[in-house]
């Protein structure tokens, strides 16, 4: 059924002729009268009783107006719909988010996103960055971040994941408060360290620290979940951690110190699958993500 023709009925019905309808379509009265004869040759059942008074719908008239109105309205709906998720105002998107960045520049991000696009649902999964990994793997995230940088990613993600380094995160060490006038030359001496769980498909926070601390007779580690798990661990004075400001520069209960030189800072990298063309959501969150970072490093840093 052509929808056209749809249209021409429902015009012929509100004016009561033909001709009516087709000097308020712009168009000469031929076409709106063939395009009604073949409505109702296609449905084999007459719409509209002609009179000399002009012309009415039939019984299987009114049904087609009201069915029809519905159905181009929901065409117009779905058209709407599409425009709009070509624009990227529409639809849903799903993120992967480490702890850590969400603190750092997520949160940014998405205030910044949803600036430009308020009809987007954006779902926040927060997650490890091996489970976001594993999600861009799967198609089950449409885009994750991450706080390593490409040189720290096994070669398994630079073989299926393309990234953009979004911005640094400079690394403090959070120490008890009643430990922050020790000194511990190049780190060593602290005792034990509160470190995040090693993630495979990243060479991160653990190997850095044991690999420069093999030396230091006094090293050991607690591992936790995530570096704001490691912040109540410091507080309760079981040892020091990596922490960044944002996390940490709150809690009375801890101080935090410049990290040792070998403890670069860390670097918030955004995911996503490469064989997948980035779509109009995508396009925008990338875009938002930069406007942050910019924000980021021009204002506050």
């Amino acid at each position: 059924m052509d929808f056209r023709h749809l249209e021409y009925f429902r015009a012929v019905v509100e004016a009561g002729s033909v001709s009516q309808a087709a000097k308020n379509l712009n168009m000469t009265q031929p076409p709106v009268s063939q395009a009604i004869a073949k409505l109702e040759a296609e449905l084999g059942v007459r719409l509209l009783e002609r009179t000399a008074k002009g012309v009415h719908p039939t019984q299987a008239g009114f049904y087609l107006l009201s069915k029809g109105g519905r159905l181009i309205a929901d065409r117009d709906r779905t058209v709407e719909t599409l425009r709009l998720m070509g624009e990227g105002a529409v639809g849903d998107l799903h993120i992967g988010v480490e702890p850590m960045v969400i603190n750092e520049i997520v949160a940014d991000v998405l205030a910044e996103f949803l600036k430009t696009s308020p009809g987007v649902r954006v779902s926040l999964t927060d997650v490890t960055p091996d489970v976001i990994v594993q999600g861009i793997r799967t198609g089950e995230l449409d885009m994750g971040c991450v706080p390593f940088t490409p040189s720290q990613f096994a070669p398994f993600v630079n073989e299926f994941c393309d990234w953009e380094p979004v911005m640094g995160i400079e690394i403090k060490l959070a120490v008890p408060r009643n430990r922050a006038r020790e000194h511990h030359p190049d780190g060593r001496g602290w005792g034990r360290w509160i470190l995040p769980y090693r993630i495979p498909a990243f060479v991160g926070m653990p190997d850095i620290v044991e690999r420069a601390l093999a030396d230091d007779e006094t090293f050991e580690v607690l591992e936790v979940s995530t570096p704001q798990t490691a912040v109540a661990f410091v507080a309760a004075g079981l040892g020091v951690a990596p922490v960044t400001w944002r996390i940490a520069g709150k809690s009375d209960a801890v101080v935090l110190l410049d990290a040792p030189k070998w403890l670069a800072p860390m670097a918030a990298t955004l995911l996503w699958r490469r064989d997948r063309e980035l779509n109009p959501l995508m396009q925008g969150w990338l875009r938002a993500t930069r406007s942050a970072a910019e924000y980021r490093r021009t204002f506050i840093s």
